[in-house]
């Protein structure tokens, strides 16, 4: 697969999400309806989820009518700022700010109706807090920020169970994923922590006997998918990049069961494990980069090649949700479902190619130097994979380098090379706090201006 063409596909959706103001439909947006509203049936469970399905299950026409406006998700706006180890596309961070809730999370902007809860327009939870955190902190953002803080306090305080961290504040219902990242989350915010690793703990041993996890421990939690494997394998990995030791079998295990069951005899991603059925771009993204993140590149560019050839629609810019197993697509356009997570999938696909595509030896590179980046600087790739190999110490004495020349810049008013020595310093904070290294208030460097 062309590098360009992938580029340009990843570029041409991206384009028509900024157009749309990156504000979309969702699968779970129905209760968002006018229509449904007006009939009065909100105030009925039921009612709520069977209307809930149905208009996840309508064509397009079908939700028009039931007047359902397009809304902006924060969680599509972390995506596109790197969360998840994604690539940052886009500046989010003053539009997420403004977005926090008074109690410091972030929620999805529509009322929701699951089987194990009921959940608010905008209420907090779990999953978009974390994204958002993630995001945050992969901007500069400093872990002791007012927002960070405020977001700790509420993952710390209001999500924490016996064990485990809950989806939402209201409820008790455990999710393996949502609770390692909430745990993930609140690591990279406070550092290393007992409850992050009594969650750790407990996702270990929930693992079954063959590598997998149920989504959660409820009765109809039982299922096994594609991309919440993905989830928690990425999530255990950079807990395991952090530092956090006693990982390596867990791992092991579940990647082995994620390519044998995850995906079929064609290398291709499936939404259930084990199962032939509706493949949703989702899982097809996720496994992009969960692909990207163990190892097989290879494979990555295999799914990605199939997604733009399968998945593209060149008319419209945009990518479908999802395609069955008679080989029928599902036309809906999800922006944070299917938009934000096939460019986040496709992005990382594409910086790994372009870093296997370098030639030139890393002569630039000199951790004993202050680390400075040009904008755009072709030795970036090659840079930053060293920093993550880089240790502790070392990576520390760098950053300490770094901030200390780009206070001399400042001083002395060379406006040229504080803003090069200022990317650097963002490039150690966002690989450093990766890594689960954390930088004190003391050891930052503030800067007005607005670095690239």
């Amino acid at each position: 697969m062309d590098r360009d063409h992938l580029i340009d596909i990843r570029d041409r959706v991206l384009s028509r999400m900024i157009n749309d103001g990156f504000a979309g439909a969702d699968p779970f947006d129905g209760l968002e309806s006018a229509l449904f509203r007006a009939s009065g049936l909100g105030r009925f469970r039921l009612a709520r989820l069977g209307w809930l399905q149905a208009i996840k299950r309508a064509p397009d026409f079908l939700r028009k009518a039931a007047n359902i406006p397009p809304i902006i998700n924060p969680k599509t706006l972390a995506l596109l700022g790197g969360a998840a180890q994604g690539v940052v596309l886009c500046d989010m961070r003053d539009r997420l700010l403004e977005m926090q809730n008074p109690d410091g999370g972030w929620g999805y902007p529509f009322e929701w109706q699951a089987r194990a809860f009921h959940a608010q327009r905008h209420q907090s939870n779990a999953i978009v807090t974390s994204f958002v955190v993630d995001a945050l902190i992969e901007s500069g953002l400093a872990t002791d920020h007012p927002a960070l803080r405020q977001a700790a306090g509420f993952i710390d305080q209001k999500l924490w169970r016996e064990g485990c961290f809950a989806y939402f504040d209201h409820s008790a219902v455990e999710i393996h994923n949502a609770s390692l990242w909430a745990a993930f989350a609140l690591h990279r915010m406070i550092g290393p922590n007992g409850k992050s690793e009594r969650a750790v703990e407990r996702v270990i041993n929930a693992q079954k006997i063959d590598g997998s996890w149920a989504y959660g421990t409820r009765s109809h939690h039982r299922f096994v998918d594609g991309f919440h494997t993905g989830y928690v394998l990425d999530l255990l990995d950079r807990f395991r990049a952090s530092g956090m030791s006693g990982l390596d079998h867990t791992i092991a295990l579940g990647w082995q069961f994620y390519r044998d069951k995850c995906f079929d005899a064609d290398g291709l991603p499936r939404s259930f494990a084990g199962q032939e059925r509706y493949l949703d771009a989702h899982a097809v993204a996720q496994a992009m980069g969960s692909l990207v993140r163990f190892g097989d590149q290879q494979g990555a560019v295999r799914v990605a090649a199939w997604a733009a050839d399968t998945l593209f629609d060149p008319t419209r810019d945009l990518f479908f949700a999802g395609i069955g197993k008679d080989g029928r697509l599902d036309r809906q356009n999800y922006m944070r479902w299917t938009q934000a997570w096939m460019v986040w999938g496709l992005s990382i696909v594409i910086e790994r190619m372009g870093a296997k595509l370098q030639v030139k030896a890393m002569s630039t590179f000199d951790a004993n130097k202050p680390l400075s980046f040009n904008h755009p600087d072709a030795n970036r790739p090659e840079i930053e994979a060293a920093l993550r190999a880089l240790p502790e110490p070392a990576f520390r004495k760098l950053y300490e380098i770094t901030r200390s020349a780009a206070s001399r810049a400042k001083v002395q008013g060379e406006i040229e090379t504080l803003y090069g020595l200022t990317r650097g310093m963002k490039t150690l904070q966002r690989i450093g706090g990766g890594r689960g290294i954390v930088f004190m208030k003391s050891n930052r460097l503030s800067c007005r201006n607005h670095i690239d």
